[in-house]
């Protein structure tokens, strides 16, 4: 078992922290993870994307069943909010503890303890006697089903080597893409049928399911698989129990925030990614300004399609690889090059073409693009962090999941008081056009700068040049 760092081993002349000192030697090829066959490795991959699936959905599936929610317990427009913003609360805490947890302990009995955890948190929904109880219910949920928006990445990373990780990366991209516009369409076809505490029991039918799979899988995190077994130096164990505690809370727990603050590639990646989902969602808040409710309905077929993008930036990644004969991890960056551009042509064609007069068709088109641009955000950015901090993986992306949920669950509020001050929705989406285009020296910053930046960095990967 990996013991957390003491603070004295994180003083700025000794944390210098890298794989070689973490990993001094390879497993059995048995129990490496990159040796597995590549059907074990996808089945691994598609349970946990599943598992980050099913978080995902689960935030915005209570607003198709809003109108008996709100009924049944006389809530008001803001209260309702509530259940899907106390939802994404909890994923912002959760990452902070669930990230660094799996860099100790290991994917899998993080992986276990959460889903079954959300799983019975979810009957809790379903039996809550008041709104008090249901808004609790709905932050611990969130708070649990967290845990696989950063491991899940953080699996891809561990079962893969860099050049064969695009394909496997599209699982962890698009999962947080899919699911917020699946939930609602989930939530009003139960309703239709059944009483609403039917959503959330079936949530934690699923987390069940989810549990018993996950139990049949192996461990894939390294440190800990060669750690097994290992005993205790008699220094760790005689240290006392208060320093331990203490040295945890400091060393790991605050992995995330201590890499969101002095890592210069997590700041920027936090802030792109943040932007780019905050504007995900205020397009889907504002979708119904143009067409009325149903037309969030279109957008779940573009997200769908904008996956065809993603053979495409492994071509590039590999063609990379090649050509200079190493693992450079920021030719994982080069597809996130269109990204600007692409959100913005989608906005202005969304906003000025939005027009009773114009065929709805030409209009719900504009989210290819937009899609597409969403998925190459995830899969470049993920596909990086997880390449230049292989072994922190998992904190490294938490800190991008803390900085999105909040910019997820807070900015799209004001959708509609920017519609109202702004005249309309071509004006609205003409704004954010040109925030996407002031994004665009980001990547490029990166893919210049990036190898001189980890080079610095406490958590750097050897090897990745």
């Amino acid at each position: 078992m990996l013991e957390p760092l003491s603070p004295a081993q994180c003083s700025s002349d000794t944390s210098r922290i890298t794989i070689d000192e973490a990993i001094p030697r390879r497993p059995p090829s048995d129990s490496d993870p990159t040796t597995w066959s590549p059907c074990r490795k996808w089945l691994y991959t598609l349970l946990v994307g599943l598992t980050m699936f099913n978080g995902s959905f689960a935030s915005t599936a209570p607003n198709g069943a809003g109108e008996h929610i709100v009924r049944h317990f006389a809530l008001t427009d803001e209260e309702f909010v509530l259940v899907s913003t106390s939802f994404v609360g909890g994923c912002v805490a959760g990452p902070i503890v669930w990230a660094p947890l799996s860099e100790v302990y290991g994917r899998r009995v993080i992986n276990l303890a959460s889903m079954m955890l959300y799983a019975l948190i979810n009957i809790g929904c379903a039996l809550a006697p008041n709104k008090a109880v249901l808004f609790v219910c709905r932050l611990l949920a969130g708070t649990f089903a967290s845990s696989a928006f950063s491991n899940a990445a953080a699996v891809v990373t561990d079962l893969f080597a860099p050049k064969d990780r695009s394909n496997p990366m599209i699982i962890a991209s698009l999962a947080p893409l899919l699911g917020p516009s699946v939930g609602p369409l989930f939530g009003a076809a139960v309703t239709s049928r059944l009483p609403w505490p039917f959503v959330f029991w079936l949530f934690g039918a699923l987390g069940l399911v989810l549990e018993v799979a996950l139990l049949c899988l192996p461990e894939t995190y390294l440190p800990v698989i060669m750690n097994r077994g290992n005993a205790q130096s008699s220094e760790k164990a005689n240290r006392s129990f208060m320093r331990k505690v203490l040295s945890f809370c400091i060393v790991v727990l605050g992995r995330p925030i201590n890499m969101m603050l002095r890592e210069p590639i997590i700041m920027c990646a936090t802030f792109y990614l943040s932007f780019f989902f905050a504007l995900m969602y205020i397009f889907f808040a504002s979708w119904p300004l143009i067409f009325g409710p149903p037309g969030i309905y279109g957008l779940d077929a573009v997200h769908m399609l904008a996956a065809l993008v993603m053979p495409f930036c492994d071509r590039f990644y590999l063609q990379r690889f090649r050509s200079a004969r190493s693992h450079a991890p920021e030719a994982r960056l080069l597809s996130t090059f269109l990204v600007s551009p692409l959100v913005a042509a989608g906005l202005l064609w969304a906003g000025w073409l939005g027009r009773t007069s114009i065929p709805y068709t030409i209009t719900m088109l504009a989210g290819l693009p937009i899609g597409a641009a969403m998925t190459l955000v995830f899969q470049g950015w993920v596909g990086y962090l997880g390449d230049c901090y292989r072994l922190y993986s998992s904190s490294a992306i938490a800190a991008t999941v803390i900085g999105r949920s909040v910019s997820g669950a807070t900015i799209p509020l004001a959708t509609h008081q920017m519609h109202e001050k702004l005249g309309g929705v071509c004006y609205l989406y003409t704004m954010l056009a040109g925030l996407a285009l002031l994004t665009t020296p980001a990547p490029f910053l990166i893919f210049h700068y990036g190898e001189r930046l980890r080079s610095r960095s406490m958590y750097r990967t050897p090897g990745c040049s």
